[in-house]
């Protein structure tokens, strides 16, 4: 990706109809508000000073009540939550329309075959078959739109560049049950929807809420991206630097938060993890 990685988000702002309808749903409390006011200005210019004062200050006091319940109850926009598993299904319910061969393709399998989608390809990500010993540094990433791919990547090469045997691969190739032999492991992930991980990290996600592992014997660090406009800022880094310690693992460089200008950060992460390596 050639912009910083932030969580994407379904768009919490009303449509064209939805703003149709919230103005519908404040005139019809104007009529009782615009007799408020001319039923006191009435009052006002006949009763004179006979009249006695909560009376006069009565209806404008009721248009304002009315105003306000128009406010408070007014129906708002609701963003919608799509659930980690609900995407994932939706995304391989898509993939399935994607790869589909059209009728007037039926005659030239081959022709189908290549003009498959790299994303029905890519989406059985087999896991991974490593033997703990072969690497020092296990450089796992967490990506939707390739940001945190690049810098884990990038990561690879330096640690190799400083004399480090490192190896990074995405979150959806590994088990969890392959990390507690690993000596050193690196987190890069990025934060999707309402906190959620993304796509490549559900399934090590989902596994680190189920199941329990020994890793009393491996050192990590987290490097989280995300974006301070929305709540649940870098919320899917802060699980998984949740989730080592949980599982015993030693922490040898503080989680780093990254905004959307992360090179920064990201260089102070990298910087200590490389002194804590040695």
């Amino acid at each position: 990706m050639s912009t910083p990685e932030s969580p994407e988000q379904n768009a919490n702002t009303p449509t064209e109809a939805g703003q149709s309808g919230l103005a519908f749903w404040y005139l019809q409390y104007w009529p009782a508000i615009l007799v408020g006011v001319l039923l006191s200005m009435a009052i006002m210019g006949m009763g004179g000073p006979q009249v006695p004062a909560f009376l006069i200050w009565l209806p404008p006091f009721l248009a304002l009540v009315f105003l306000l319940i128009a406010v408070i109850a007014a129906p708002r926009p609701k963003k919608h939550h799509e659930a980690p598993w609900d995407r994932r299904e939706r995304e391989a319910a898509e993939r399935l329309n994607l790869g589909a061969v059209p009728q007037e393709s039926a005659e030239a399998p081959e022709a189908a075959e290549a003009a498959a989608p790299v994303e029905a390809v890519a989406e059985a990500q087999p896991a991974v078959e490593m033997v703990a010993g072969d690497v020092d540094v296990l450089v796992l990433w967490g990506s939707e739109t390739g940001t945190a791919q690049g810098l884990a990547e990038m990561t690879e090469n330096r640690l190799k560049e400083a004399g480090k045997t490192a190896r990074a691969v995405s979150m959806g190739q590994v088990k969890l049950e392959q990390l507690p032999g690993f000596n050193k492991v690196l987190i890069l992930t990025s934060t999707w929807g309402d906190g959620e991980p993304p796509s490549n990290g559900i399934d090590l996600w989902e596994a680190f809420q189920k199941k329990t592992v020994d890793m009393s014997k491996t050192g990590f660090s987290v490097l989280a991206l995300g974006d301070t406009a929305y709540p649940e800022f870098c919320k899917c880094g802060k699980d998984f630097d949740g989730f080592l310690e949980k599982m015993g693992a030693k922490r040898i460089y503080p989680r780093v938060d990254c905004d959307l200008n992360y090179e920064a950060n990201y260089e102070k992460w990298y910087t200590g993890v490389q002194q804590a390596l040695g």
